[in-house]
């Protein structure tokens, strides 16, 4: 605790040191608006429900399709957009979406989900009350070693001096790309850490204590439903995803997904370039180019480019040369009206080759790093049986809360072979 604080404050130095006290206030402003803004919404919404319980009322005016319940580093993102695929099923995240997030569910079927963090403690009395269509529950699963594994090779972007994070920033020409995309950082045994460039075996502490989520039968017990249905990370992969929705839809009652948008879920949403991409650029002062990968994922899931997504095009063609590793798996995207403005600039043009000729070689540089840095599930399992302390927390958390899954779709356990494994080693090392 000691050393976060003090890096917290050496940074403060540096910015007063390097930008001035306006800067300094700036930064200390974003960090205390970002510190209660979200203590601050979490009690507007259990006002609301408490007013909605008081005068018996609830929210849920048109019957949901169904309850989800996801767990971080899950499938729970592609799990999502594949439902979205699917007749255009609407979200509502009880506890994260306002109260009037709801008119987005008005004219279109729609589910109620909980996304579960191991520090995120709903209010189930209130659960139970506003629930009150009698739905199915579907609850997303994976093996807990390879939840590890992935929560401590997700990383995150990395935040900058001002306390913005570098997902969010815009680059320019004169940028240094090997500063420029140096843009992600992991945890350590304490959480996140500006200095931790790789990923470490000590965050499974920070995993297990602090990040994740296992509690499956606690999160379930709560909720008055004795239809439950389980979903595991493996039956979303691409080979698998289509034919997974297709059955949940015959199941859940909601629209089938249509053979002409297959290839959609086949994509791999979280990929090789996560974090680093979208990248963005500005020139001119004022035409943005965006570059994201192949399919654009990045792109169709931020709401900074819902207003201009559709009018994008991808003009790498012009810019680097096909026979470049990462030509077909990335795109550089602009704004029809923009590329029109500046396709006849053949100096802009001339910098713009230089640039993304440089930028290939230093993303690709930047995504080999992470690769060959990456952790496995029998890193995992090595690390738990050198730490009886954190093996023997997680064996107790996973006897209690899988029991439920165990009882009612054991192929799932069964299919889970690094826990199986981790029952094994716990055996073994007592």
């Amino acid at each position: 605790m000691k050393l976060g604080l003090t890096m917290k404050k050496s940074k403060s130095i540096q910015i007063l040191k390097q930008q001035g006290i306006i800067k300094f206030i700036k930064y200390k402003l974003n960090k205390i608006i970002d510190k209660y803004i979200k203590k601050i919404n979490k009690l507007y919404e259990y006002i609301l429900l408490i007013f909605l319980i008081y005068f018996k009322k609830t929210p849920f005016k048109k019957p949901y399709k169904f309850i989800l319940q996801t767990y971080a580093v899950s499938a729970h993102w592609a799990l999502k957009e594949f439902l979205t695929y699917s007749g255009n099923l609407q979200n509502f995240l009880l506890y994260h979406d306002r109260h009037i997030n709801l008119n987005n569910c008005k004219n279109n079927d729609y589910y109620v989900e909980f996304r579960y963090w191991l520090d995120y403690k709903p209010l189930y009395f209130f659960i139970n009350k506003l629930l009150i269509h009698k739905t199915p529950i579907l609850i997303l699963t994976r093996d807990p070693i390879s939840r590890l594994k992935t929560g401590i090779n997700h990383g995150d972007s990395k935040e900058e001096l001002d306390g913005v994070r570098s997902v969010n920033k815009t680059f320019n020409l004169q940028d240094n790309l090997n500063i420029s995309l140096d843009r992600i950082r992991f945890e350590n045994k304490n959480g996140y850490n500006i200095n931790q460039k790789i990923p470490s075996l000590d965050s499974i502490y920070y995993m297990i204590n602090v990040k994740l989520n296992f509690k499956y039968f606690s999160n379930m017990k709560y909720i008055k439903s004795k239809d439950i249905l389980y979903i595991d990370a493996k039956e979303l992969s691409p080979k698998n995803a289509f034919n997974t929705i297709k059955k949940l839809s015959n199941k859940l009652k909601f629209t089938s997904p249509s053979e002409s948008d297959k290839q959609k879920y086949e994509n791999i949403l979280w990929n090789e370039f996560a974090w680093f991409l979208p990248y963005r650029l500005l020139i001119d002062n004022d035409i943005l180019i965006v570059v994201a990968d192949e399919n654009r994922v990045f792109l169709d899931n931020d709401e900074n480019y819902t207003y201009i997504k559709e009018n994008l095009i991808d003009i790498k063609k012009y810019l680097v040369d096909d026979k470049n590793k990462l030509f077909d798996k990335i795109s550089i995207n602009i704004q029809t009206s923009n590329w029109q403005i500046i396709q006849n600039n053949e100096i802009l043009i001339d910098k713009l080759k230089k640039y993304f000729k440089e930028f290939m070689i230093v993303l690709e540089e930047k995504v080999n790093e992470r690769k060959n840095n990456l952790v496995t599930e029998e890193d995992v399992l090595n690390f738990l049986k050198e730490h009886k302390d954190i093996r023997d927390k997680l064996k107790n958390i996973l006897d209690y809360e899988l029991q439920h899954i165990k009882e009612n779709r054991p192929d799932i356990i069964d299919s889970w072979e690094y826990y199986q494994k981790f029952i094994k080693l716990c055996n073994e090392e007592g």
